[in-house]
């Protein structure tokens, strides 16, 4: 079975075991759909959760398992992934791809190698690639005025260099 992050778990909610979780997935009325099986990754351990119900709350997801009613019984699982069985996983369509495809892929400027992304944060104003180029991690939109291709087979990112841009990298 082939597991995908579809998000992290920040924070407990109240004493019944309610979790806040940020979601990657733009699939959250499937995702978190009442009786789902989802995964959290703890330590070395994959513990499978059924759910429960969802809410969101500002801009988090608040999410209660079937298997946890008490806050004792969560509490150890800040900062853990929540992940779901890719096999359940909807056909994506093109241009569209999950975290997990993304991160670890190598960085070019045509054929020059400038680094590896190395995670994905959400804004209000869109996704953004952390790009670790050299010892600094950088930023750079993940938009199509910025990123030419994203191959999954080559595991490359080929980005359009504006000017100004390469330089703000390299630097």
């Amino acid at each position: 079975m082939e597991l995908i992050i579809i998000g992290k778990i920040v924070n407990t909610h109240g004493l019944n075991g309610a979790l806040k979780v940020k979601s990657f997935t733009d699939f959250k009325e499937q995702r978190y759909q009442k009786g789902t099986p989802l995964y959290i990754a703890f330590k070395q351990e994959i513990i499978p959760v059924t759910v429960v119900s969802q809410k969101v709350i500002k801009t988090l997801d608040l999410i209660t398992f079937k298997e946890f009613d008490n806050i004792n019984q969560v509490e150890k699982f800040k900062g853990c992934d929540l992940l779901f069985n890719k096999e359940q996983a909807h056909e994506l369509e093109e241009d569209d791809y999950y975290y997990d495809q993304i991160i670890g892929m190598n960085v070019y400027n045509e054929d020059e190698l400038l680094g590896k992304c190395i995670d994905i944060k959400e804004y209000p104003q869109g996704e953004v690639l952390v790009v670790k180029i050299g010892s600094k991690n950088k930023l750079i939109p993940f938009r199509k005025e910025f990123v030419k291709e994203v191959n999954i087979k080559e595991n490359k990112i080929e980005l359009i260099m504006w000017e100004g841009l390469l330089w703000e990298l390299m630097s």
